[in-house]
């Protein structure tokens, strides 16, 4: 019998309608009974990272990032892309990992929900996660062309293409080595 793993999801956006947070949802609908996909839902609630506050105590909100990046097995990451970038709030919460002992080789898996191919903010994303030690679980981001903001779970669910897109990034967390 295969243990379940616990798959923290982060969402780039702070959006109340998020086409990256639906494919998160999405993907937590349509996953397997062997993968746990939980919602990380703190974005919002990080102070601005000071590394002159990364000391004991931690802020309350950081202490509970890194908790639930230390219980999970893996994490699936969906970013949007704001002028060619990665959005200061998700890199904030990068910037909080950065000196955890949590996070250093956790494997990860992006996705890119945008239909228009944006890859600025994905090579970005990549390139500070390999320099945060993060395993990076494939060489791109697995593709879920969403319209764009405004999609809704719904929306993506009622899409085959796009079900399939997810069951490709599911695929790979489900393929992770039981020994991560």
């Amino acid at each position: 019998m295969t243990a379940t793993r616990r798959v923290l999801c982060l969402c780039g956006s702070l959006r109340r309608v998020s086409s990256n947070r639906a494919a998160l949802e999405a993907a937590r609908q349509l996953a397997p009974p062997s993968l746990e996909l939980l919602p990380y839902d703190g974005l919002a609630t990080l102070p601005l990272f000071n590394p002159d506050d990364e000391r004991d105590p931690l802020p309350t909100a950081v202490l509970a990032l890194r908790e639930a990046v230390g219980r999970a097995d893996a994490l699936l990451v969906a970013c949007p892309e704001y002028a060619h970038g990665v959005p200061g709030a998700f890199k904030n919460l990068l910037d909080w990992l950065v000196g955890s002992l949590e996070f250093p080789g956790k494997p990860v898996l992006l996705l890119n929900t945008s239909a228009r191919g944006s890859t600025h903010a994905q090579e970005a994303l990549a390139e500070i996660l390999r320099t945060m030690s993060a395993c990076l679980l494939a060489p791109a981001p697995v593709p879920v062309a969403l319209p764009g903001a405004g999609c809704t779970v719904d929306q993506v669910l009622a899409s085959t293409d796009r079900c399939a897109e997810l069951q490709a990034a599911l695929d790979v967390l489900a393929d992770i080595p039981p020994e991560r």
